[in-house]
């Protein structure tokens, strides 16, 4: 497919840009008792089914007892799609379902039948930390630059939305954003610590094809396309912060921030992040399990987002102290890489001290609780040297 999107990327746009009746949107905004998920019984989907959200989505939702069809890459894919395979539901209430977010349809069938779609695919993840990038520039089809992968997800976000509108059985979307979509820049921060659901990134300074902003795009998009959907589904968006916690699979070891803890497992200093901001965590378990919760609650709203986070904070440099108590015997990183975009190690801004994120919308919706630091981080490091194959460095 070509990379200079035209039509698809202006008609995004101006579908959100649309005005949308007082009635229209009082009917989308309150809830409805057919969009909610029933506790057990139901056909769902999963999309990125074979990622870290995604395949603890599948289990958790297996454990409810639903039927879900796990949406993959390759489902001939073993190194990625093996330890579905390997869940004692499949091919029954588990099946695998191959698609290419990024074409027309490709959720058609999928879709037909079920009741709930949990949607954490996202195609810049394909060239997050710890991805093979050429192989993924490769399938990409061409130079994956930030307008590129922007337009692209744009463009699969309104493929999903169609795929939903032909269905006569879908609900509710719950989408996976990001805390990217709401933190703000580093004045407003610094102005207001504060972080909530109302908050903002600014274009300006992420840019205005960046992830941050693609993903904020998108969450107006699905709300809009929702609101105007004359009742018949609901959107839900849920923005994960800094996930860690166990993973399901030797290839999750090797990803994102559990693929820099990892590396702190084995010795090597992670990447500091730019402004050397800490790590505001949360365990893969409670995105999932919220995520669910929120298909199943009465009472959210269309088109809310909920920030789905411990509260918890870490400098990077102070895990491998953290994981040092926890196992004596490793010998952990305790200090950091420079940012690949800055190329030395810059000072931990003080302001950081006092940023702190609230999770009190998610817990007073659906009476979340989040698992402590020890606990996601004990978990996270076995599952890396268990699952993982992570091998860490010893005393």
């Amino acid at each position: 497919a070509s990379l200079r999107l035209q039509d698809p990327v202006v008609q995004f746009f101006k579908l959100c840009a649309l005005p949308v009746s007082q009635q229209t949107l009082a009917t989308a905004m309150s809830p409805d008792p057919v969009h909610v998920l029933p506790r057990e019984g139901s056909i769902v989907v999963v999309t990125g089914a074979a990622g870290y959200i995604g395949g603890w989505l599948v289990v958790k939702l297996l454990e409810r007892g639903h039927t879900v069809r796990a949406s993959v890459r390759d489902v001939n894919n073993d190194s990625k799609v093996g330890f579905l395979k390997a869940m004692p539901e499949i091919g029954g209430r588990l099946s695998l379902h191959a698609a290419d977010m990024t074409v027309e349809g490709a959720y058609d069938k999928m879709f037909e039948g079920a009741h709930t779609v949990f949607h954490p695919a996202e195609v810049f993840m394909s060239f997050m930390f710890g991805r093979a990038g050429d192989a993924a520039e490769k399938d990409f089809g061409g130079e994956a630059t930030a307008q590129a992968l922007n337009e692209h997800a744009l463009r699969s976000s309104r493929f999903l939305v169609d795929s939903i509108n032909r269905t006569s059985t879908v609900r509710r979307l719950i989408y996976t954003s990001s805390i990217a979509a709401i933190l703000p820049n580093f004045r407003d921060l610094i102005a207001r610590p504060s972080v909530d659901e109302t908050r903002e990134p600014g274009a300006i300074k992420v840019g205005e094809h960046s992830y941050a902003i693609t993903k904020r795009s998108t969450e107006h998009f699905f709300a809009y396309q929702a609101s105007i959907s004359g009742g018949r589904w609901s959107a839900i968006v849920a923005n994960p912060s800094d996930v860690i916690g166990p993973v399901l699979a030797q290839h999750q070891a090797a990803e994102s921030w559990q693929g820099k803890l990892a590396a702190i497992l084995r010795g090597v200093p992670a990447e500091q992040e730019l402004t050397g901001r800490p790590w505001l965590l949360v365990d893969a378990r409670d995105v999932a399990e919220a995520e669910i919760r929120l298909a199943e609650s009465p009472d959210v709203e269309s088109g809310q987002r909920f920030m789905l986070t411990s509260g918890d904070t870490v400098f990077p440099e102070d895990l491998g102290p953290r994981i040092m108590e926890l196992y004596p015997s490793y010998q952990c990183a305790t200090t950091v890489a420079p940012p690949a975009q800055t190329k030395e190690v810059v000072r931990r801004e003080p302001f950081w001290i006092r940023v702190h994120l609230r999770n009190d919308k998610v817990v007073n919706a659906i009476g979340m609780s989040f698992h402590s630091f020890d606990d996601t981080l004990r978990a996270t490091v076995e599952s890396l040297t268990t699952v993982g194959g992570i091998t860490p460095n010893l005393k």
